[in-house]
């Protein structure tokens, strides 16, 4: 499990830093109320080394890191040392940083440290405080798809609007847009939405030929199959409790329906000896 999260990361990372090609105008408005002239190099001389994100130099000439973030965790004296790293290049300009985080889990860390001879802080903007409209509305195809991350009020509208702009583009084109919609859209649990959207649009493209589109579909499917499994399962021990027992109490319902499908198996088969509600959970005595 803890090698497929961190393939999951490795494709969002990815998937998020190809967006930025060029900067997203629309997206810097929205976090930070100005543009960008030009993206800037992230590479740096270092004993051991350190490559931030983003760095733009943006239209008043100060300079400006975004950072991107799929889990929340502590990230700051990373930030201090990329702080440190772009001042020494850039030492005649005023830079500012902040975390783009894109996460599903609430980000808690405080974004400062303070210590007797030190102050340093930086900002946090969870990208479904954006209002996706905004980049909705780009011409930027980029920004477009990154908009699945955003506040999304009304998401069948917003995902066939993407989707719309995609078709339009070429065959190779439109496959490679529609892996990146795919991978970021499993941050906020879209991808059924995603394929629904795409079928009634006609939009195909071939999953299995895909190296990041064929192992995703493969463990939908097999997550679908697990969920169809437990469920079965759930009715069939809780049809069994009520012809034992008759009406069940709700705290029992929601324990066998919030349970993994191995956990109902061996409930079902505590069943056959159980002679009350309570060791069909625990088992008959010995």
């Amino acid at each position: 499990m803890e090698g497929n999260a961190e393939k999951n990361r490795s494709q969002y990372d990815t998937t998020l830093k190809d967006l930025f090609t060029q900067p997203p105008q629309r997206l810097l408005q929205a976090i930070i109320g100005r543009q960008a002239k030009r993206m800037l190099p992230v590479e740096f001389a270092s004993t051991q080394k350190r490559v931030p994100d983003l760095l733009f130099l943006l239209d008043d000439d100060t300079i400006f890191h975004l950072e991107l973030q799929g889990r929340p965790e502590k990230m700051n004296w990373r930030m201090l040392m990329y702080y440190a790293l772009i001042r020494q290049r850039y030492p005649k300009r005023t830079l500012f940083q902040r975390i783009l985080y894109v996460g599903e889990r609430p980000w808690h860390a405080q974004p400062v440290i303070t210590e007797p001879c030190l102050r340093f802080h930086y900002e946090v903007v969870d990208m479904r405080s954006v209002d996706c409209r905004e980049l909705l509305a780009s011409p930027v195809l980029e920004e477009n798809i990154l908009a699945v991350l955003c506040r999304m009020p009304d998401r069948h509208k917003g995902v066939h609007d993407i989707l719309y702009r995609i078709s339009a583009l070429p065959t190779k084109a439109r496959a490679d847009a529609l892996t990146k919609l795919l991978v970021l859209s499993r941050l906020r649990r879209l991808e059924s939405t995603i394929k629904t959207e795409a079928a009634e649009m006609a939009l195909t493209f071939n999953i299995m030929e895909n190296d990041v589109l064929r192992p995703m579909f493969l463990e939908a499917q097999k997550e679908i199959r697990q969920k169809a499994q437990r469920e079965e399962a759930a009715t069939i021990l809780l049809r069994q409790m009520r012809r034992r027992f008759g009406e069940i109490p709700a705290q029992w319902i929601d324990k066998v329906n919030t349970a993994e499908l191995e956990l109902i198996e061996t409930w079902s088969d505590n069943i056959l000896d159980a002679r009350s509600i309570e060791e069909v959970f625990t088992g008959p005595p010995g």
